[in-house]
């Protein structure tokens, strides 16, 4: 009988049956275990892990602390305090999530800190893609993290109650890694425990170990070391040599209470010894496994090799099982450019070598970018391996599933992209129209402006591209765009096409401001040197909480006084990626990880105001526009281009509707702009050298409303908030809008604030 990576035994606990993905089943698993915090940034398609835990903190089902953090690299921080404060702490991410926790990883593991790290395992950008390959998982294989890996729905589950034990016992952090979409979103029956004690009960106390929060014993945490380091360092290699002796013991403490029994190394189809194999992981090793039984019924004798185990690397299980085996086929998700082979092809390879067997390997990169691996695909590399194995010529190393464009098939063939904005129709209107502004001069900017973007896929009613829009209208001249991650970006680029008739780049979630740096300090460089000889205002575009994540970079611009302008599409949440909370949202707000129930309600705490945190930047130019207020826009858009001409930076902040995720109609966004300018919860104003001048005054025209004109607004967003057991979180509301109206309006009276 094969033995695959788990086998079912009797089972002695009782156990319920769900259905859902990999990222519920690690959910489950995290309300289980009873985790004390949990540190959190969402990113697709690991979000609903963080989402799940949020809404369940909120209706009082989970007692945990549960932080939206304004980063990967923060949320990681957050885990990494409290882990060190005694906590049981646990996380989740994918891809680029991954990379910018990156410098925290190796901190955590040498300081010997235990805590989990869900990986829905996703493309590492660019080009930007959310879809699986295991391009983020082979980035981490030397940090000091011990690596899980899950093929299926219940895995997750699994594989995250033994992490916590494993990780606790040998005191280094683990990563439980599956395969985004396919696994994490992928329903599936899967069992859980129907009590929770059950899992608690398994993993038990907390194994003594030194904590911050010690003051008769006080510890110091992360010191300089010299020649001590090394030290360091091998003790934490003896430690992944202590967990390797370790997890057969758990593994076999937990088919005692689950009924699933699991091995390092899993293998399907080589109890006879087959001369030729496949090594695969994840969810592709059970795509896999039909093929063996398909193959095997034909006459031809083929076996599957898989892992659970990724660091420490099962060398001996592996060994082991590879032993005999004429022909191996190495899969890879990832390739690991410019080495040998690819990431697993190479380990093995050293493997075999130094174990003295003659095995050839055969290696083949698959499925980057969420490419589905079938039944047929297995057939197809187990076809090639067989033919190696019989002598015929077959190359070493190759991609599996790549294509050529076809130009007689003209779905490959890229659309006509727009036309670019031509030197004629781009003539700065200064001259023409001249510095000075007023109405009039605006209006005939505006009309006369040409169209620099051209048709997206946005969201009926998005305000992202009207905010846009109405500030490109002030702007004249050569006009360049970057974008930071987010769904003005995803709904205008994606290839074959694009939205742009100007120069366009994107450069992740949160780097567009120190990209645009980038951009304007060697574009005055040129034109210093006489190699260039005309103005360019370049616009930086972020929104979905791209001010949270990127708030750092974008002081760190304006401190520098880079001459750009930063335009932030403030919709109150992480559209992008499934309506998280954002920074900016106010207080009571329902997001995503901001859930309405009986020990929440909505968003803690009041909305972050960047235009007064830039105010401490002392940028030259700083203000907020609405699409209530089209002209005081273009106005304040072109007052900007002046600032960035003089050689300053500009901050414009753009209230955006987003129908979608509030749960409103399209056509209703304007009337939740006037409504959010009007209830002074987005005043319109400017910073112009640190003076303060209000443009719209909705208290002086008699038009001031309260904030419970705005609740009833935005959907599901906020109307919790009509509820008369929520009146305090209103009152509060109201208090800290009007505290920072009154503020403003001392500010606007000053000569000098």
């Amino acid at each position: 009988m094969s033995e695959k990576a788990y086998s079912v035994i009797d089972r002695a606990i009782e156990q319920k049956v769900c259905i859902g993905g990999g990222n519920l089943a690690a959910a489950e698993a995290i309300a289980a275990i009873g985790y004390e915090l949990e540190g959190f940034y969402p990113i697709t398609p690991s979000s609903d892990v963080g989402e799940e835990i949020s809404a369940r903190v909120a209706r009082g089902e989970v007692d945990m602390v549960f932080v939206p953090a304004t980063s990967e690299l923060a949320a990681i921080s957050i885990c990494a305090g409290g882990a060190m404060a005694g906590a049981r702490v646990v996380d989740a991410t994918s891809a680029q999530g991954l990379l910018l926790k990156m410098e925290e990883l190796p901190a955590i593991s040498g300081l010997r800190i235990p805590m989990v790290l869900n990986l829905a395992t996703r493309t590492v950008s660019a080009p930007l893609n959310i879809k699986n390959d295991h391009s983020d998982l082979m980035s981490i294989l030397g940090m000091g993290w011990l690596i899980l890996l899950a093929k299926s729905v219940q895995e997750v589950y699994d594989m995250n109650i033994v992490a916590l034990k494993w990780a606790e016992q040998v005191q280094l952090p683990c990563v439980v890694a599956y395969d985004g979409f396919h696994t994490s979103h992928g329903a599936r029956r899967f069992q859980i425990f129907a009590d929770n004690r059950i899992v608690r009960d398994f993993i038990g106390p907390k194994p003594p170990r030194d904590l911050y929060i010690d003051f008769d014993h006080p510890k110091t945490f992360g010191a300089y070391m010299n020649d001590d380091l090394i030290n360091n360092k091998y003790q934490l290699h003896l430690a992944m040599q202590d967990a390797y002796r370790l997890l057969p013991v758990i593994f076999q403490e937990y088919a005692k209470i689950s009924g699933r029994r699991y091995s390092m190394v899993g293998t399907v189809g080589m109890e006879d010894h087959p001369p030729v194999a496949m090594l695969i992981l994840n969810s592709a090793a059970h795509a896999s496994e039909d093929a063996v039984d398909r193959i095997k019924a034909s006459g031809r004798s083929v076996g599957l090799v898989s892992m659970s185990l990724l660091r420490p690397f099962p060398a001996d299980e592996l060994a082991d099982a590879l032993s005999g085996v004429r022909t191996l086929m190495v899969a890879d998700r990832a390739d690991e450019y410019g080495a040998y082979r690819s990431y697993l092809a190479n380990e093995i390879g050293a493997l075999l070598q130094a174990r003295h067997n003659p095995a050839r390997i055969l290696n083949r990169v698959y499925g980057l970018g969420g490419l589905n691996f079938s039944f047929h695909d297995a057939v197809e590399l187990y076809d090639q391996a067989l033919s190696a194995d019989q002598g015929e010529a077959v190359a070493d190393f190759d991609y599996y599933g790549h294509w050529e464009g076809d130009p007689e098939q003209q779905i490959l063939t890229p659309p006509k992209a727009p036309a670019p904005i031509v030197e004629k129709t781009d003539i700065s209107l200064n001259e023409k129209l001249g510095a000075r502004m007023n109405v009039s001069v605006m209006k005939t900017i505006a009309s006369e402006m040409p169209n620099r973007i051209d048709k997206t896929s946005a969201c009926p009613g998005c305000g992202a591209f009207l905010n846009l829009e109405m500030v490109l209208k002030g702007i004249d001249g050569q006009v360049a765009l970057v974008y930071n991650t987010g769904c003005a970006e995803i709904t205008s680029s994606g290839f074959p096409f694009t939205s742009f008739k100007v120069p366009y780049a994107h450069n992740l979630f949160h780097n567009g401001s120190s990209t645009a740096s980038g951009i304007v300090a060697y574009y005055e460089w040129l034109k210093k040197h006489g190699r260039v000889d005309r103005d360019m205002t370049l616009l930086v575009v972020g929104g979905d909480g791209s001010g949270d994540i990127g708030m750092d970079q974008l002081i760190g611009a304006a401190i520098r006084n880079h001459p750009f302008i930063y335009l932030e599409y403030d919709n109150n949440i992480y559209a992008n990626t499934g309506a998280q909370l954002c920074y900016t949202g106010f207080k009571g707000m329902m997001t995503a990880t901001s859930r309405v129930g009986k020990a929440q309600v909505g968003k803690t705490f009041h909305s972050k105001d960047m235009v007064e945190i830039l105010r401490g930047t002392h940028a030259p130019y700083i203000a907020t526009v609405c699409e209530s207020h089209y002209e005081d826009a273009v106005m304040k858009a072109r007052e900007a281009q002046e600032t960035v001409r003089n050689g300053g930076f500009a901050f414009l902040k753009a209230f955006s509707t987003c129908p979608l995720n509030w749960g409103t109609k399209g056509e209703d966004g304007p009337i939740v702009a006037r409504t959010m300018v009007e209830t002074c919860m987005f005043p319109l104003l400017k910073i112009v050298h640190g003076i303060t001048t209000l443009t719209y005054n909705p208290e002086a025209l008699g038009k001031k409303r309260p904030v419970t004109d705005m609740v009833p607004l935005m959907g599901v967003a906020s109307a919790h908030l009509l509820k008369p057991e929520y009146a305090d979180v209103v009152a509060d509301l109201q208090q800290e809008v009007d505290r920072r109206w009154t503020r403003l309006k001392a500010m606007h009276e000053s000569p000098v604030l």
